[in-house]
C-alpha cells in the first residue's frame, strides 16, 4: 500500500512539473524583480510557518496522554484551541489591517512560540493557556500572511 502512495505522489508531481514547464510566455504573469524577490521570500517563510503548525499537530494528543490526562481533559484542551481560533479569528484580520500585516505576522511568531513553550509544562492550566494562544496564532497564520502578500 505504501508503494501505491509513492507512485501516486510521483505521478502527480510529474504531472504538475509537466504542466508548469509547458506554459508559454503569454501564460506567465510578468512582475517586477522586487515583487518576485518578495514573493519567493514570502513562500519560504510561509512554508516554514505552515510546516511548524502541521508538524506538531499529530503529536500533541500523545503528549497530553503522556502527561496523564484523560480523554475528556484532552478534548477540552482541543476545544479551547479551536474555540479561541473561532473567536479570535473574527477580529485578527481587522487588527492586521489596523496595525499592519507585518506586525500581525510577527505577532503570530511570538504567540506561537509562547504556545509551544507551554507544552513543556504538565500543568493543565498552563496547557489551557497554551491552547488558547495556539488558537490565536492559528487565526493569525491563516489571515495575516496572505493579506500581507496581497497588500504588497
Amino acid at each position: 500500500m505504501e508503494l501505491f502512495y509513492y507512485a501516486l505522489f510521483s505521478g502527480l508531481l510529474l504531472l504538475v512539473l509537466g504542466l508548469e514547464l509547458s506554459k508559454s510566455s503569454k501564460d506567465r504573469i510578468v512582475t517586477n524583480a522586487a515583487f518576485s524577490a518578495f514573493k519567493n521570500n514570502y513562500l519560504v517563510v510561509y512554508s516554514l510557518m505552515m510546516a511548524g503548525d502541521w508538524l506538531q499537530g499529530p503529536y500533541v494528543y500523545y503528549l497530553y496522554s503522556q502527561y496523564g490526562f484523560s480523554k475528556g481533559d484532552i478534548g477540552r484542551l482541543f476545544i479551547a484551541g479551536f474555540g479561541s481560533s473561532m473567536l479570535f479569528g473574527t477580529i485578527v484580520g481587522s487588527l492586521g489591517d489596523k496595525y499592519g500585516r507585518k506586525r500581525a505576522s510577527i505577532t503570530y511568531c511570538v504567540t506561537y512560540i509562547l504556545s509551544c513553550m507551554t507544552k513543556h509544562s504538565p500543568e493543565y492550566k498552563v496547557l489551557m493557556v497554551g491552547r488558547i494562544l495556539g488558537g490565536i496564532a492559528t487565526s493569525l497564520l491563516f489571515s495575516a500572511f496572505e493579506s500581507w502578500l496581497v497588500a504588497e
